[in-house]
């Protein structure tokens, strides 16, 4: 089966709104898990914002978002319910009934739908024999507001973006909600990676309690990321909460560099006031020890947040290098880096500055590959018929590098 048939068969069924899916012809089934984070009060919009942890109020600083007057994308993320309440899906063999390894997957930035990614899980599920774990990033996939992806309202945003930034380019109104709210905060990529964190530990534990009878209790888990799924999962890797990530392979593909050395400006992804507004504000921050931002300051202490405070070693190249190599060396043997050639996004060289280390002296594992066909960052299996062959092969060669180094 060639790859675009094997996406519109998975697609067909996945679409189904069944709690279980299976496909016989292909030996799988597709499970829908529901699921309330429990950490909301982390977002902006809580009445009761703090660290529990601590017993310390944090108040959120409401003068450090800038609204534009604009509803579709002022929204406080704390009234966001889908967010709160959502699904995630695992993927397994149907012939393995109860699986004894979990894939636990991310996906890429501005993502609104799993489609792109099912062959992916597909095959990671078949050939390892594990069951992997589709867990949206907070405020991506069913996370995310449906208006975020009405092309009527979201073309307004558009139009209001222009207006207000005449230099601005790669706007679109696929990226104007998620440009829009990290122009107007870009902390948020932090506090919804931290409420990603937090959910993934959660569905850690209701494995373990068994309560997810699909996976058994005492299952072994690994990280797949892709882009800034990539950036998430080697995040948690060095943090290892609760050493529920200690014998954790990382798996990244077209990721695996620190957030300052991924250039994310496209009509996909985010537009350019919005990126260069994103990469200010965390240079800021980071020389000023977070001096403008307390509730950040106080979860990238590392006496009081020893895990959480992992992000800031990951958002410069330049800062904490020492620290974050010396991470990256104690797990060099856990992390594989699977990038492209003509991706513009994460370009390999970044890969290999930041999990190779500046004098190239720690031995993670970077392939690098170039396929035979038009690609891109957020296309590198087009769904064309021309081409359909070497597209095909490009995949399995993916998905077979993945695999056998899960299964090492």
């Amino acid at each position: 089966m060639e790859y675009y048939e094997l996406y519109e068969v998975l697609k067909s069924h996945f679409d189904s709104g069944k709690e279980v899916v299976e496909i016989e012809d292909l030996n799988v089934t597709i499970e829908s898990v529901p699921f309330v984070s429990k950490v909301s009060d982390l977002l902006y919009g809580s009445s009761h914002p703090g660290c529990h942890r601590h017993s310390q109020r944090l108040e959120i600083n409401k003068e450090a978002y800038l609204l534009y007057n604009q509803p579709a994308v002022d929204s406080k993320d704390f009234d966001i319910e889908c967010n709160k309440s959502f699904e995630y899906h695992i993927l397994k063999r149907k012939d393995t009934e109860v699986a004894k390894g979990c894939i636990l997957f991310f996906h890429g930035l501005n993502e609104k739908k799993w489609d792109k990614y099912l062959p992916w899980a597909y095959e990671l599920a078949q050939r390892t024999h594990k069951a992997v774990i589709l867990f949206p990033i907070a405020f991506h996939m069913d996370r995310a507001e449906p208006i975020w992806s009405s092309r009527h309202h979201m073309t307004e945003i558009v139009n209001f973006r222009k207006k207000r930034y005449p230099e601005n380019t790669n706007y679109s109104y696929v990226n104007a909600a998620i440009s829009s709210r990290l122009e107007a905060h870009p902390q948020r990529v932090f506090w919804s990676g931290l409420q990603t964190y937090s959910d993934i530990i959660d569905v850690i534990r209701d494995i373990k309690n068994g309560k997810i009878k699909s996976i058994a209790p005492d299952a072994h888990f690994d990280l797949f990321g892709y882009s800034i799924g990539s950036f998430l999962s080697l995040i948690i890797k060095m943090a290892d909460p609760d050493h529920l990530f200690t014998n954790s392979k990382v798996f990244c593909f077209c990721g695996g560099m620190t957030i300052d050395r991924m250039f994310p400006i496209s009509k996909y992804i985010m537009d350019t006031q919005a990126t260069v507004k994103m990469q200010s504000v965390f240079t800021e921050l980071l020389s000023s020890d977070f001096k403008y931002d307390c509730r950040l300051k106080h979860y990238q202490n590392d006496s009081l947040h020893p895990h959480e405070s992992w992000f800031k070693r990951m958002l410069r190249y330049n800062y904490f290098q020492k620290e974050r190599e010396k991470r990256i060396r104690e797990i060099q043997s856990q992390i594989k880096v699977y990038v492209l050639e003509k991706d513009t996004v994460a370009p390999p060289i970044e890969a290999l500055n930041t999990v190779q280390g500046g004098y190239r002296n720690i031995d993670v594992e970077v392939e690098i590959k170039d396929f035979p066909y038009e690609y891109s960052h957020m296309v590198p299996f087009p769904l064309t018929y021309k081409h359909k062959t070497e597209i095909t092969r490009a995949f399995q060669e993916f998905v077979s590098s993945a695999s056998e180094f899960y299964s090492r």
